[in-house]
């Protein structure tokens, strides 16, 4: 038979790091039994087990939560990336149908003269991002510069 101190030193030996008033308050609980504050090592030995099955468990219901959020995230990300791609290439189709003076655009940009029409979209979208308001950049430049791409 083992008390409370030796039970909860041999706990820890078994990686379960414990006090002498954990060991008692599952004594008192019921998770743990014992005659008169004195612990069967069987008992002891059971109670690891339990106590590891439940934490087993625990990180399977965890790891299960974890991949179905997994699997919905991911599936978002196709939709998303799916979308992106339309956009392009409607946005591609925009551009080259337009014929819009791309010389006026690319000056404005600071491209070379006859860029792609990839490179200065790409451009663009550098532009707006870094001047859009919501990240502190300068609202009136940024309308300027989102209708010129409308244009495009």
């Amino acid at each position: 038979m083992l008390t409370i101190k030796e039970a909860a030193e041999q706990l820890t030996t078994y990686g379960m790091e414990t006090t002498e008033q954990e060991v008692q308050t599952w004594i008192n609980t019921g998770f743990l039994s014992a005659e008169s504050d004195k612990i069967n090592p069987r008992n002891l030995a059971e109670f690891v087990i339990k106590k590891n099955t439940d934490l087993l468990e625990q990180s399977r219901r965890e790891n299960y939560k974890l991949n179905e959020q997994l699997d919905l995230l991911n599936t978002r990300l196709h939709i998303e990336q799916s979308k992106v791609r339309t956009l392009k290439k409607m946005l591609n189709a925009h551009i080259e149908a337009s014929g819009a003076p791309t010389s006026e655009l690319e000056q404005l940009l600071g491209l070379k003269q006859n860029s792609s029409a990839h490179s200065l979209k790409k451009e663009f979208k550098k532009l707006l991002k870094a001047l859009h308001p919501d990240r502190g950049g300068d609202e009136r430049l940024f309308k300027v510069l989102k209708d010129h791409y409308e244009k495009l």
